[in-house]
């Protein structure tokens, strides 16, 4: 099929995966000021197990958003994917793909995002908004690593058909 065709079933879901992954990136750079600019006059204030248990939480969910993402988006789940869609035309079977790519793509990414709310929230118990900081990198990074390419990826089911 040609590039057009794909191209024209599956832009919608490409905008709007851009959109709500810009979104998402936008609040997680919002979190992580608002804990510079609200933070507190007190000295900081929570135990140093209540931090690892933070980093170690926030880690834990990373590595969870990063195996959903690299799982559901391997070359063998797009294959599947995309056989799921047998037996229907070849415009509504490319946008059917397209269809099943969302989930793949906004759940990691709330996960994502939970992540640097994770800093967040300790960035307040602690009232020392440098400790946001791990989490908000972590966040991000993997956020932007997980932007949305689906019109690659349904380019690449070429080889499945």
């Amino acid at each position: 099929m040609e590039r057009k065709n794909r191209a024209s079933s599956v832009a919608k879901n490409q905008s709007a995966l851009k959109i709500v992954w810009s979104a998402l990136l936008v609040a997680m750079f919002a979190y992580t000021a608002v804990v510079f600019v609200f933070k507190s006059p007190e000295p900081p204030g929570v135990a140093e197990n209540v931090k690892a248990a933070f980093l170690i939480g926030g880690a834990i969910l990373g590595i969870i958003s990063l195996l959903i993402y690299r799982f559901t988006l391997s070359e063998k789940s797009l294959r599947k994917k995309f056989l799921a869609t047998e037996g229907q035309e070849p415009e509504k079977r490319l946008e059917e793909f397209s269809n099943r790519l969302l989930l793949p793509h906004v759940v990691p990414w709330g996960i994502n995002e939970s992540v640097v709310l994770l800093g967040f929230v300790l960035a307040f118990l602690s009232k020392d908004p440098a400790d946001a900081i791990p989490f908000s990198v972590i966040g991000t990074i993997l956020h932007i690593y997980m932007y949305p390419r689906v019109e690659q990826l349904v380019e690449s089911t070429k080889d499945y058909v």
